[in-house]
């Protein structure tokens, strides 16, 4: 497997500021090293030697601290059944990183549509193509960077489902939820929580109406089960614009936003992006 390194240019910022000053810069969610988490370490390195670095072949985001420290953010799968997770500099172990367990809960809904639950045949040939659109799209590494992933809630109401539950519908074991669920009004205004491209809107048949905003350096996020959409493919919106409103479309029990951060294609819990690490 190839290994991308994905890491700031500070050139111009350099020209025009300290090191002191592009420190607070690097401002990443708390480090989480279990299932679901994040990994966010400081590690020793210099600059010219910094492409050399990965996690066991696995996309790694890095911020300068300094000449010979960076900031490294890493995803964990919520699948993985690992301990640990090793840092390699030219295949030798820069750092160990112990992997904690973590439980879940479980959740039972039932959803009277029963083709949602289980898909006509018709329309397995639709799920299947919009499953590779959205794995294509959760993927994207794009240039775009931000220094402070620390975001606000897209909307307003309640957190009704959390990362990571394991889900059973109509009592049939479901997929795990890699998102958060945040139950609203129908028609609750939805706003962008961190500037992004929009790179993917669409009605899907589980998600429904739903955006993807790629944030740049393997970060995306998503929006799903929307009423209505109102950005376009290609548009670059700001922080706190609003990008569409709550509803209740495709499989869902009723009205409430699913979002989603993935980060190198591996969903996270979102609720470590609303807070800095203490």
């Amino acid at each position: 497997m190839k290994i991308k390194i994905v890491f700031f240019t500070f050139f111009f910022i350099l020209s025009c500021a300290t090191l002191k000053d592009i420190y607070p810069l690097c401002v990443f969610p708390e480090n989480a090293p279990f299932p679901g988490g994040v990994i966010n370490k400081t590690i020793k390195i210099k600059s010219s030697e910094i492409s050399e670095v990965n996690m066991e072949g696995e996309n790694i985001y890095l911020c300068p601290v300094n000449k010979d420290f960076w900031r490294l953010l890493a995803p964990i799968s919520l699948s993985s059944k690992k301990n640990s997770v090793n840092i390699y500099h030219n295949e030798k172990v820069l750092l160990n990183v112990p992997i904690s367990n973590k439980q879940y809960r479980e959740s039972k809904i039932t959803i009277n549509n029963l083709d949602l639950v289980s898909p006509p045949t018709e329309y397995l040939s639709r799920i299947k193509k919009e499953s590779d659109l959205v794995l294509a799209t959760l993927n994207i590494i794009s240039k775009r960077v931000h220094s402070a992933l620390i975001m606000p809630l897209p909307v307003e109401g309640l957190k009704s489902s959390e990362f990571g539950v394991k889900r059973f519908i109509n009592n049939e074991s479901k997929n795990r939820h890699t998102g958060l669920d945040i139950a609203s009004p129908t028609g609750t205004h939805i706003m962008a929580p961190l500037s992004g491209k929009v790179v993917l809107t669409g009605d899907f048949y589980y998600r429904g109406k739903t955006i993807f905003l790629d944030h740049g350096a393997g970060i995306i996020s998503t929006y799903s089960h929307m009423s209505d959409v109102f950005v376009t493919n290609g548009e670059i919106v700001k922080k706190n614009q609003i990008i569409g409103k709550v509803g209740q479309t495709g499989r869902v029990t009723g009205p409430h936003l699913h979002w989603q951060i993935v980060l190198y294609g591996i969903p996270v819990d979102p609720e470590l992006f609303l807070k800095p690490p203490s």
